[in-house]
């Protein structure tokens, strides 16, 4: 069980050791969830569960869909809330990557700063709780990276914008702060929007094909999965309003820095190509 007087360190190992719990519980129940949306008629849909496990630890489980279409290609977010230095937390398990992602209340502060308080209405306030469950709600791609061993510093992006933060070890990431879309630098959208471009091929394999592309598919994907025209219509086709903004913004961005956007992709790749060379 998660106690205020353990370390950051200590929660972690509490949050890996469990999540084993919850992803065999989750394993048995997938099949019956997979029935559920399956018979599902009525959009959008919100769903969500708890997860109690051995260790007396709360686990949230969150879906939101807009339509058919858009549920088969959503999977369940799954974190938990707990309490440190007298503040609310969040945790997040990259499932396939075992790593861990702790969320700080400076992190919820300036999420609800920059980008929820666009959303409120009538000025209403957000609890620590409403943010986090929010955040997992609308952000389901959430890709960090870590290209060397001994990175120390964290940078990744989610559909809502962009997050920073430290390494605390090799699989524990602590996200400091948040950035919106409308913040961000030519170099920082030209990663999120490089982000963007293979979530949105991974999901439209994954809508053609009905698994999830593997990295040999990624690398034979058809030229049309390019195309802007072919973006758009598989958004409007999906009816996400959250991804047919995304959509839309990226591209503005695009229309805008066609040029800046070049130039900042070679210098990422450079940088990038260094990094694997000292890997």
């Amino acid at each position: 069980m998660i106690v205020h007087t353990m370390t950051l360190e200590e929660i972690a190992s509490e949050i890996l050791a469990d999540s084993k719990e919850v992803f065999a519980r989750w394993n048995k129940f997938e099949s019956k969830f997979r029935r559920m949306r399956l018979k599902r008629e009525k959009y959008p849909w919100l769903w969500e569960t708890l997860i109690t496990t051995k260790r007396r630890n709360i686990w949230n489980v969150i879906f939101h869909a807009f339509t058919k279409k858009d549920a088969s290609l959503i999977h369940p977010n799954f974190y938990l809330s707990f309490r440190y230095e007298n503040a609310t937390w969040a945790a997040y398990f990259i499932q396939g990557e075992r790593k861990i992602l702790l969320f700080s209340p400076h992190f919820l502060e300036r999420y609800t700063e920059r980008y929820l308080n666009e959303l409120m209405v009538g000025g209403i306030p957000y609890s620590s709780k409403d943010i986090i469950n929010v955040f997992f709600c609308k952000n389901y791609h959430i890709s960090i990276q870590k290209l060397l061993s001994n990175e120390v510093s964290l940078r990744g992006f989610c559909e809502d914008g962009m997050l920073l933060g430290d390494w605390l070890s090799d699989t524990v990431g602590l996200i400091k702060t948040f950035l919106s879309r409308k913040e961000l630098k030519l170099n920082q959208y030209t990663e999120y929007f490089d982000g963007v471009l293979s979530w949105m091929i991974s999901d439209m394999f994954l809508a053609k094909n009905g698994y999830m592309m593997s990295d040999e598919d990624f690398d034979t994907f058809p030229d049309t999965y390019l195309s802007p025209e072919t973006w758009n219509s598989y958004l409007k086709n999906r009816g996400n309003p959250i991804w047919i903004k995304i959509g839309m913004d990226c591209n503005a961005f695009m229309e805008e820095h066609r040029e800046g956007y070049k130039q900042c992709s070679k210098m990422l790749d450079i940088i990038r190509e260094n990094r694997n060379c000292h890997s």
